[in-house]
């Protein structure tokens, strides 16, 4: 699914991180743990070609469908929910029920809200449903319980479930109890 060899990313003179390998493939969960700055969310967007690497490479199989959700991935204010997963559907041009997926992450009764009056953790709860809108092979986390209550945390855990009996998971996290999810880790040092 992914195959990853020496991978390196600098900023200036500074190594974020460098010499990464590793493999992840369907029904993986590869928790990538670090304290904030050691180069997690950068790893993820390297991943997701959101950034170019500076040495190594990034090996996808053909066709793999990717999921990204991240804490500074921007939505827009002016949309409700309910426009959000339809909009996305339609730029992936697949068929998708908004109002299921909306019930997924428990979004249902906030489906014609505006994006902006919605709470943080509404907001992540809604990123958790646009990365999974299209089913992806591949799904990528960047700190998915960091904005959310129990009840949000109950449905990370239920997504990450799921995601893995069709697929595989890269979870950034600095939190140490997400590394339940884990088949392999890897630490990235600060």
């Amino acid at each position: 699914m992914v195959r990853v060899e020496r991978l390196g990313k600098r900023f200036g003179a500074h190594w974020v991180f460098r010499g990464l390998s590793f493999q992840v493939k369907s029904g993986d969960c590869l928790v990538v743990l670090g304290s904030n700055g050691s180069g997690k969310s950068t790893l993820l967007k390297v991943l997701a070609s959101l950034a170019s690497a500076s040495e190594g490479r990034v090996e996808t199989s053909s066709g793999l469908k990717l999921g990204y959700a991240s804490l500074d991935m921007s939505l827009y204010s002016h949309l409700t929910a309910h426009e959000h997963v339809d909009l996305l559907g339609k730029l992936r041009a697949c068929p998708v029920d908004a109002d299921k997926v909306l019930g997924s992450v428990g979004l249902s009764v906030s489906r014609d809200k505006l994006v902006g009056q919605f709470s943080t953790g509404m907001r992540a709860r809604l990123k958790l449903a646009l990365a999974t809108v299209h089913q992806p092979d591949l799904l990528m986390l960047d700190e998915p319980t960091a904005a959310l209550d129990e009840a949000g945390q109950d449905i990370v855990e239920s997504v990450v479930r799921g995601q893995l009996s069709r697929g595989a998971v890269v979870l950034a996290t600095n939190d140490k109890k997400d590394r339940r999810h884990a088949t392999h880790e890897l630490e990235l040092a600060g």
